[in-house]
């Protein structure tokens, strides 16, 4: 079976653009779309909708020259990023937070992730007290994407539910699997 990630919605790119007019306003996203490819340059020189799809590559092509531009490694930013516009208060899906316990929260992390991506499988393997563990299929993205951004994400969206010292620890096992253990105090 593949389990390549072919597509990611709108608030994956769209806050790379929103780091890069923070960083350097409107010419630092005019830097960054100058060193991407054609392809690249002609699907984000207009905003991203939010519910929009679109393709993985270009979105890593976005991602991995917005890094080579910081002349760091952000990925982990970039995944807390997107939780927080995702899930910002008067965002559209804050309502989940106010609603919703942690526990709530983590069973839907996969139905979540499948809104947002398409391809790979998150899986719930465990929720037990303060202990949790998703077990995700995929490929398709850089290995920090998987071992930071995805951590990130899943982080900030704890936090936001109310939840306090957070840890999510990444394990990869073999080429297109990895494990996440996530703990947490209420």
């Amino acid at each position: 079976m593949d389990f390549t990630i072919t597509h990611e919605r709108g608030p994956m790119t769209r806050q790379v653009r929103q780091a890069a007019l923070a960083w350097g306003g409107e010419a630092a996203w005019e830097q960054l779309l100058h060193s991407v490819s054609e392809s690249c340059r002609a699907r984000f020189q207009h905003p991203v909708g939010f519910f929009e799809w679109v393709p993985s590559p270009l979105a890593v092509e976005l991602h991995d020259a917005w890094a080579k531009l910081r002349g760091l490694e952000t990925m982990r930013e970039r995944g807390e990023g997107a939780a927080h516009e995702m899930l910002a208060l008067g965002g559209v899906q804050a309502w989940i937070l106010k609603a919703a316990s942690i526990h709530f929260l983590l069973v839907n992390v996969p139905r979540i992730f499948a809104f947002y991506y398409r391809g790979g499988r998150l899986d719930l393997v465990n929720l037990d007290g303060n202990t949790c563990v998703y077990a995700l299929q995929a490929n398709g993205y850089p290995e920090a994407w998987f071992t930071e951004g995805l951590p990130g994400w899943i982080r900030v969206a704890l936090e936001r539910s109310g939840a306090k010292d957070i840890n999510v620890h990444c394990a990869k096992e073999g080429t297109e699997r990895h494990r996440y253990q996530v703990t947490w105090r209420d």
